[in-house]
């Protein structure tokens, strides 16, 4: 198939968006091999799940920087989209387990065990963003973000691309065709998925902050040797960078995150 020069240009290829995913990346693979071993309560896995959801994030975003190099928008749109629900899943089971989980009279918390089994069928949107604005886990969190503003805004562009609403969806699906707004579509991404990652960052670091934990602790008990004081509280170098960039430029977000997180952030 014919690509337009547009696609094939420096400006494109080098569009600031396709390093950022890379970084994204770094983050989502650095918390997918160091929140492993830390067993959820209300599972019975051997190991974390939330790992291999970390780990299908990182390939999500790997397919989403390809389709957009390759001047598949409309695609990768649709791929934004599915990531946004991943986000809101994996934060809702979260909540649904931290609420739920009883040591005595719910060990084991249905809704989870029963999604991670194949039985249980995500709730809608709504319905998941009710639970996040009303729970105790959260509810402090949940202000922060423009749930029914930018953000129901920027879904509803997703939803365009997923069902075809506009015929300007399907074009920007044709790399042979001029579009005239096309490196707009790129910034559409840039900041669209800034926003999704932005949001599951500060979940993750409000409710599992240990996740994030150096390995400097472990790799002490590992050689016998006694771990330096309050190193269990050190946080790796990937999530302080994430912290960095995705994080510290929200001032009011930043300063809740460090005062509720247990890791000491920069």
């Amino acid at each position: 198939m014919y690509v337009n020069s547009e696609i094939n240009s420096e400006v494109y290829q080098n569009h600031p968006v396709f390093e950022k995913i890379d970084r994204m990346k770094a983050y989502y693979d650095g918390l997918s091999d160091t929140c492993f071993h830390f067993i959820p309560n209300g599972t019975l896995g051997a190991a974390n799940y939330a790992s291999y959801v970390y780990m299908s994030i990182c390939t999500t975003l790997d397919s989403i920087k390809m389709l957009l190099k390759t001047g598949h928008i409309t695609d990768a749109f649709v791929l934004i989209r599915k990531l946004f629900d991943t986000v809101l899943v994996e934060i809702y089971f979260d909540v649904v387990r931290k609420d739920k989980f009883d040591w005595i009279e719910n060990f084991v918390v249905k809704d989870v065990d029963e999604w991670l089994k194949g039985k249980h069928r995500i709730p809608k949107t709504d319905k998941i963003l009710n639970a996040l604005k009303n729970s105790l886990s959260t509810k402090e969190l949940f202000p922060f973000f423009g749930w029914d503003t930018y953000l129901k805004k920027n879904r509803e562009l997703l939803d365009d691309s997923v069902h075809a609403n506009r015929y300007s969806s399907i074009l920007l699906n044709c790399p042979s065709v001029y579009i005239e707004d096309r490196m707009q579509q790129l910034k559409n991404a840039d900041i669209i998925l800034n926003q999704i990652v932005l949001i599951h960052m500060a979940f993750i670091f409000y409710l599992n902050g240990h996740y994030m934990m150096a390995s400097d602790h472990i790799d002490y008990l590992d050689m016998g040797m006694t771990p330096p004081e309050g190193s269990e509280y050190w946080l790796a170098n990937y999530a302080q960078n994430a912290f960095d960039e995705f994080i510290k430029p929200h001032e009011r977000l930043a300063t809740f995150i460090k005062e509720h997180c247990a890791m000491e952030i920069l």
